[in-house]
């Protein structure tokens, strides 16, 4: 039971949020209504798809519709008792006012537009009502924990929202934040930064003259419609409280649905942001956490893109689909927004500092006086995370020597500075910075050149969409087999790539053996899974004319085809199911394996591998792995060793991205093998002898972990860390 006097957000999602029974009534009332209403619901539908499905893409659907409808009507019923009705009791009055299109401040908030067609009744309305008069108001971001409940999962991720704790926003202002500058959110969301600026103001000692000319400083930009709904409503909520006596008309003066990286079409909307160009002070925020290929328009695609290299951090060709959006804002927000001498200071993705795509971002060519807050964990967010603070320059063009080392505060989850120290690079040129790491760690890694075996190594091939090409084997015929969705794929798939078939056909020569990141520990493949891939066993290519040969397959593989075709992104100029198996022909370079293939994840915390004897049964590698082939027994397990050594794995994590391993090991001298040394020898046959302890393991426990395996064998892990020492970090 809530017996708590103040509102705040975690009270209003108890109360309202996607398990409360009001939200329970609102959806009935609603799925009624749809009923009653078909043309007329499915017509309004459309217009707010299309307002949507940029920024939603397949999230798009008429599940967020209703949850839109429902959270943007229960704003509105709090702003009309907090500050048209004042808590007034008289429900009549208050309906009316929430029925009416003319009042003031809700008149104000044009994306209420979207939603003025949907009326809720006056009973639910009621019950709403009742429950927030009863509490009182307190000051902060009040819807935001409701956001998230409503919005959080791969609706908010799809467009890179990932929210900023309140604690960590809290610590960012007070390091950054002067009174009286003038502050800008590029991407506000439901404006966490800009209400707890606001509240900085007000708290100061200042008069109230100069609180409100301070507030008038404050401006927030968002590319989505409800994010702006919120951040004015919480505006004008704090102002109801009777801070610093500011007019309700700064929500539409400072608050803009805009994109703050390129011209609105709206050239009203481009004549008033283009008064504010290079003319902030500051400017905070945590931007969308996406990568290029995360974007669902091709032609925005092109734009970010072509900023890229306008702004001189375009990564190489290789690299191009990893672009963060991140980083473009890092950099055109203050060339468009900032004073010169002005600061930028963001929460970001840590591969910022570290992957191979923002090379050319960390020469930070019109920015001095870097500052990095780093994290030993992933403590608010559960992808590796940065703050990184700099002073704009503009096109000064100081060495990128100068820029380093950056001056670093480490914090805890509670941001006490467990240290403070500086960040390098280990090599720094006139294109950037190869990675930013602590000066101690640099010490040993300066020396150390790449392995031979870097461009040796390969990625899997890309056997997605998983639903589409995974499978269960029901029955067995005499050439053919009756297969159905892979249960376990199924429930690990992304909503729009969930599909199910049941008891289908296929010839026998289409069945393949592959495993996933999941499957492997170190020195095993636990568990190996069936995969349909329309190719000739002799050849691995699509060929038509063979496919005619067995119908089954071909039946199968066209209809699979077709839901690939209508699933597929706008922006994926892959037309077919077997294009993108074969992307960048990762499938056809495995047609002719060597006796044993070596392999390790492409991604994950700590790096693990097997060796897989091709000679026994033929196994496709997936692009969740890295490959090497040979015909040297002593050659697959002496690499196999090295990387399950734990020593490796230490300094992988020193060096890595956020998400990815892809060929860290190699930045590491790892030598060819050479069959004369004697070092290398025995370390093969560690891996070879480990390989058979691990598989005692796995049949007396066939759900063992990495951790567990690396418990169990510590002692012989510990043999395979002297020796990699003596080999490879000599």
């Amino acid at each position: 039971m809530i017996i708590e006097k103040e509102i705040d957000s975690d009270t209003i999602t108890y109360l309202f949020g996607l398990n409360s029974n009001i939200f329970k009534i609102f959806k009935n009332n609603f799925l009624q209504k749809k009923l009653l209403k078909e043309d007329e619901y499915e017509l309004k539908y459309k217009e707010w798809e299309s307002i949507f499905i940029k920024i939603y893409d397949q999230e798009c659907n008429y599940d967020l519709f209703l949850k839109q409808i429902y959270y943007i009507n229960l704003v509105k019923v709090f702003l009309i008792s907090k500050i048209i009705c004042n808590e007034s009791n008289d429900i009549d009055f208050a309906y009316e006012n929430y029925l009416s299109k003319s009042n003031k401040p809700l008149s104000l908030i044009d994306e209420f537009n979207i939603y003025d067609w949907f009326i809720l009744s006056k009973k639910i309305f009621k019950e709403i009502y009742n429950l927030i008069t009863k509490k009182e108001q307190i000051n902060g971001d009040l819807f935001h924990i409701l956001y998230q409940h409503m919005f959080f999962l791969s609706a908010r991720h799809r467009i890179g929202e990932f929210y900023t704790p309140s604690e960590l926003v809290k610590k960012m202002v007070e390091d950054s934040y002067v009174f009286g500058e003038k502050i800008l959110d590029p991407s506000c969301g439901s404006g966490n930064f800009i209400i707890e600026i606001f509240l900085n103001i007000i708290n100061s000692n200042e008069n109230e003259q100069q609180k409100i000319d301070a507030i008038k400083k404050i401006y927030g930009f968002d590319i989505n419609p409800l994010a702006i709904l919120t951040v004015k409503s919480n505006i004008l909520l704090l102002f109801n409280a009777g801070y610093a006596g500011t007019s309700f008309e700064i929500i539409n003066e400072n608050i803009f649905l805009i994109d703050s990286l390129i011209d609105d079409h709206n050239l009203t909307v481009n004549k008033k942001i283009s008064q504010h160009y290079n003319s902030f002070d500051l400017i905070i925020g945590n931007p969308p956490w996406l990568t290029y290929k995360d974007l669902n328009d091709k032609i925005y695609q092109d734009k970010i893109r072509h900023l890229a290299k306008i702004l001189d951090i375009k990564p190489g060709s290789q690299y191009i689909t990893h672009i963060e959006l991140a980083a473009i804002f890092f950099y055109q927000i203050p060339k468009r927004f900032l004073k010169i001498n002005g600061i930028i200071f963001f929460v970001m993705t840590q591969s910022v500092l570290n992957g191979d795509h923002c090379q050319k971002f960390r020469a930070f060519s019109i920015f001095d006086n870097l500052e990095i807050w780093d994290f030993p964990r992933r403590y608010f967010f559960n992808v590796n995370h940065i703050c990184l603070k700099a002073r704009y320059i503009a096109d000064q063009n100081p060495t990128i020597g100068d820029k380093y080392p950056i001056k670093t505060k480490i914090l805890d989850e509670k941001l006490v500075i467990l240290n403070e120290t500086f960040y390098s690079s280990l090599k720094i040129n006139k294109h950037g910075a190869l990675l930013i790491l602590p000066k101690k760690e640099l010490r040993f890694l300066k020396d150390i050149n790449y392995s031979e075996y870097k461009d040796k190594f390969l990625q899997g091939a890309t056997l997605v969409p998983r639903t589409l090409v995974f499978f269960d084997i029901m029955d067995s015929l005499d050439n053919r087999l009756i297969i159905s969705s892979d249960k376990d794929i199924l429930s690990r798939s992304k909503k729009e790539w969930i599909f199910k078939f049941k008891n289908k056909e296929i010839e026998k020569d289409f069945r393949y053996i592959t495993f996933l990141n999941l499957d492997l520990v170190p020195f095993l493949i636990k568990k190996k899974r069936n995969v349909f891939i329309p190719i000739t066993r002799d050849t691995y290519e699509f060929n038509e004319k063979h496919m005619d040969k067995f119908p089954y397959a071909k039946k199968f593989y066209r209809d699979i085809n077709v839901i690939y075709q209508t699933k597929k992104k706008k922006t994926s100029k892959i037309n077919t199911l077997f294009s993108n198996l074969n992307y960048w022909n990762k499938l056809k370079k495995q047609v002719a394996p060597h006796l044993y293939t070596v392999v390790y994840n492409a991604s994950g915390s700590n790096i693990k591998s097997a060796v897989i004897k091709q000679y026994e049964e033929r196994i496709i590698i997936g692009s969740e792995n890295y490959y090497y082939s040979t015909d040297s027994k002593y050659e697959a397990y002496y690499l196999s060793a090295i990387l399950n050594s734990q020593l490796l794995n230490r300094y992988i994590n020193v060096i890595k991205s956020s998400r990815h391993i892809h060929k860290r090991p190699f930045h590491f001298p790892i030598p060819l093998y050479d069959e004369s040394n004697k070092w290398h020898y025995k370390l093969a046959k560690k891996g070879i002898k480990y390989t058979t302890y691990v598989s005692d393991l796995f049949l007396n426990n066939p759900t063992i972990t990495t951790k567990k395996i690396r418990t169990i064998l510590n002692e012989n892990f510990s043999k395979l860390d002297n020796l990699t020492k003596k080999i490879v970090f000599k």
